[in-house]
């Protein structure tokens, strides 16, 4: 098939068309970020930062936004840990009603929110420990744990464990061997894992919403209760910010680890 063949023109198209249609919604919200107007209109008429500097006025925004900052990182760095042990059971070792389990860990992914939501606080309700910082953290952990599951043991499947073997061959403990040798094998799919984690966490309403109440609240609650009240571009400003934050952190994880990279073949 030669380089220039319809089908690769066609593919080549489909492609470009795809990152349009992803990237498009990103620029359009930075573009109404910048307008003068009250309301929000595309495309502005005229250009202004004023909605960057009323990012302040969605309420409890920076309260809110540092306790889904800890709530996220407490939420994936204790689903990663459970998540490794869950991976190396699947991975490397049979017991009974393995796929059942593996599909039962997985499952958040295929569930609606909403269900999960009701769920959790009538769990947390029936425990007496609803609506507090412990619940909402231990509801998110639920909510993610399918995503270090998944890479973990994309990572356990790839990685070589003849250099364990080897390792113990040479004398180094069961736990020296996994610590030295297969745990810097799992690295890429331990920080992808705790970064996809991290994300569906951070930015969670669906079941957030079901979880907190009184002074306890969340980014994604505060805004989405600005958006309904307002109608002028500060969201789109925020929004703006979030993505440029999120960019960042996604970019330097890729340029230390690679981590998207491994998921795409080398010519």
């Amino acid at each position: 098939m030669s380089e220039r063949s319809p089908f690769r023109i066609a593919l080549a198209a489909l492609a470009w068309a795809s990152m349009a249609f992803l990237v498009f919604p990103v620029i359009l919200t930075a573009v109404v970020s910048l307008n003068d107007s009250f309301f929000i209109e595309f495309p502005p008429k005229a250009f202004s930062f004023r909605w960057y500097e009323n990012i302040a006025a969605i309420h409890r925004i920076g309260e809110a936004t540092l306790i889904s900052l800890t709530i996220a990182v407490a939420a994936a760095a204790l689903a990663t840990v459970l998540a490794l042990g869950a991976a190396l059971a699947i991975a490397r070792h049979p017991f009974p009603a393995k796929p059942a389990i593996t599909a039962f860990l997985l499952s958040p992914v295929t569930l609606p929110m909403v269900a999960i939501g009701i769920a959790l606080v009538q769990f947390f309700i029936a425990i007496d420990a609803a609506f507090t910082w412990w619940s909402l953290a231990a509801g998110h952990v639920v909510l993610v744990i399918a995503y270090p599951v998944r890479t973990l043991v994309a990572s356990l499947t790839l990685s070589d464990t003849s250099l364990e073997d080897a390792a113990r061959s040479l004398g180094a403990s069961r736990w020296t061997a996994f610590r030295t040798v297969t745990l810097p094998q799992l690295k890429p799919g331990m920080v992808s894992g705790f970064l996809f984690a991290f994300l569906i966490s951070f930015d969670n309403y669906p079941i957030s919403v079901f979880l907190v109440r009184g002074d306890l609240t969340t980014m994604p609650i505060e805004v989405f209760n600005y958006i309904s009240n307002n109608f002028d571009p500060t969201p789109a400003a925020f929004s703006t910010v979030y993505i440029l934050v999120i960019s960042v952190v996604i970019a330097a994880a890729e340029y230390r680890y690679r981590i998207m990279s491994l998921s795409i073949p080398r010519s």
